[in-house]
């Protein structure tokens, strides 16, 4: 079985300046960045679709961006891929003090995920003199950026007690929403329904429930039923660009009363 020493002896190869390939030649850590984010895209989609022979393929794809950089970085002379092992490493064994040391063991996941953060602060405190939220990234997709902003908001006491008062919150941005669409004033409805949109993601946040998970879900669904709509109308003879709204929504009505 191939061996990561073998797998890197490959990425060399690939990247060597005589012999190797001219499009692995020509990449650089800013034009593979997309290319990192668009194979954990992959990773998720394969889990959830339960594809595991699908995902088996997709982590290794994932795997390939990480040595590529690595191949890269050690060109640079800027790290190697030993050295982000061993970064990795230290940091596992810190991070999980009631495992390597003798700390005592966390009782929940809760509570391993609560030390966990107090031990980065620590390992940031002597040098991190940045802001709350300097840390998130700015590619992140915006759900996953609102939910890490709303996050570190909490730990610093700044978030509602229960679920009830963000639902509240909810609500009172559909009603600005609706007024500024009443109004018809474009920059503030895009205002409102952004500010909507992070009230939604909280909510999910206090439901414990992942907001991307939960439209993709929504995103299956529909595409489900409107396939089945679809078929509905095409045996009864008709073309869907005839219908009216009216009789499309008979359709849609009929094929979610058989769910």
């Amino acid at each position: 079985m191939p061996s990561i020493k073998t797998l890197l002896e490959t990425m060399r190869m690939l990247r060597d300046k005589d012999s190797g390939c001219p499009w692995d030649i020509e990449q650089t850590l800013e034009s593979l960045s997309p290319c990192v984010v668009e194979e954990a895209y992959e990773v998720s989609d394969a889990i959830a679709k339960k594809d595991y022979e699908n995902l088996k393929e997709e982590l290794g794809d994932v795997f390939l961006q990480v040595i590529f950089q690595a191949e890269i970085a050690n060109e640079l002379k800027l790290f190697n891929f030993d050295e982000i092992v061993d970064t990795l490493n230290k940091k596992l064994i810190r991070r999980h003090p009631h495992v390597f040391k003798d700390a005592p063991k966390p009782l929940s996941a809760q509570e391993q995920t609560q030390a966990w953060d107090e031990i980065k602060v620590q390992e940031k405190k002597p040098k991190d003199t940045r802001g709350s939220f300097d840390d998130i990234p700015t590619s992140l997709p915006p759900i996953l950026k609102a939910k890490k902003i709303q996050k570190k908001a909490s730990k610093k006491g700044f978030d509602w007690k229960d679920s009830i008062g963000v639902i509240e919150k909810v609500e009172e941005e559909l009603k600005e929403l609706k007024l500024e669409i009443q109004k018809n004033n474009k920059e503030n409805i895009k205002d409102e329904l952004g500010d909507l949109l992070f009230s939604i993601v909280n909510l999910s946040r206090h439901l414990e429930i992942d907001a991307s998970e939960a439209i993709n879900q929504a995103n299956h669904k529909f595409v489900k039923r409107f396939r089945l709509m679809e078929e509905e109308i095409a045996k009864d003879n008709q073309e869907i660009d005839n219908l009216t709204s009216e009789e499309l929504e008979e359709f849609w009505v009929k094929i979610k009363s058989h769910e």
